[in-house]
């Protein structure tokens, strides 16, 4: 923390070391021109502790094309390379929660809960926390995504199942109607077998009709073979008896047309 009367230069040191960490003119608030007013150009040097070795950054910045000439330990680098190396410190000049120039205070003061938290893990945390934390967050929206689409699916299902309760009576009628068509083309199928089978037993019912019926019939020939054999015998003597019949018959015949032709010859001869 720097603390100062107005006018003592705590701006300045805290603009030089934002500039010479390799920050940005907007983190400061204060516009883009840095360098004081009649100067070419202006420097920065900073010395960081390091493990083994400090580090130490310079930069020169040029007013006439707005560029800037960065070394590190004495050697000519690039921006990024600086960079790279306090990012290796973990300093974070833009992280309010690390580096809060007084024109920032009042943003700092806006910040919400959540801005906070990922801010004060950037800060004092290992450099995978905040990961991890983006990657619960990540995780987190993509469970809610997947809890949306579980209750649209729940409610699909839902309605699917209302709808399947109201189909329920027309599905079972329809198999219920299939079941008798079934029933229809089996029994059709049967029908000429059915036709067939009454049609045998009615045949083998006539065939044994016929049989009783040759039985019967051989019983009463052998019950009237003696009395035919009499017919046959009587037949036998009324044949003669016939005849003999028959030629009176005819002799009768002749004599009655001889009576009559006798008469009809008198009767003319009395005319």
């Amino acid at each position: 923390m720097i603390v100062g009367a107005n006018g003592t230069g705590k701006s300045s040191i805290v603009c030089a070391i934002c500039l010479g960490l390799a920050g940005k003119t907007a983190i400061l608030g204060r516009g883009d021109k840095v360098v004081k007013r009649g100067c070419n150009k202006g420097s920065v040097e900073i010395e960081l502790y390091k493990a083994g070795a400090n580090l130490v950054i310079n930069r020169e910045i040029h007013v006439e094309n707005n560029q800037s000439v960065w070394m590190l330990n004495g050697r000519h680098s690039s921006q990024k390379a600086v960079e790279e190396e306090v990012k290796a410190l973990q300093i974070q000049v833009s992280n309010l929660c690390q580096f809060l120039p007084q024109e920032k205070v009042g943003e700092f003061a806006k910040m919400t809960k959540i801005e906070l938290l990922e801010a004060t893990e950037k800060s004092v945390g290992p450099p995978e926390m905040y990961e991890f934390h983006c990657e619960l967050k990540t995780f987190r929206t993509k469970e809610r995504e997947l809890e949306n689409v579980c209750k649209e699916k729940a409610s699909a299902l839902e309605k699917f199942k209302q709808r399947n309760e109201r189909n329920k009576h027309d599905v079972e009628r329809y198999y219920e109607k299939k079941r008798h068509l079934d029933m229809i083309k089996m029994l059709e199928k049967k029908k000429p077998w059915v036709e067939y089978e009454t049609a045998r037993k009615e045949l083998e019912g006539v065939k044994k009709e016929r049989e009783n019926a040759k039985k019967q019939l051989k019983t009463v020939r052998e019950s009237q073979a003696p009395t035919l054999k009499k017919i046959q015998h009587i037949d036998s003597q009324l044949r003669p008896i016939e005849n003999q019949m028959k030629d009176k018959t005819a002799r009768i015949r002749e004599a009655s047309q001889k009576c009559k032709q006798k008469r009809d010859h008198l009767d003319s001869k009395h005319r």
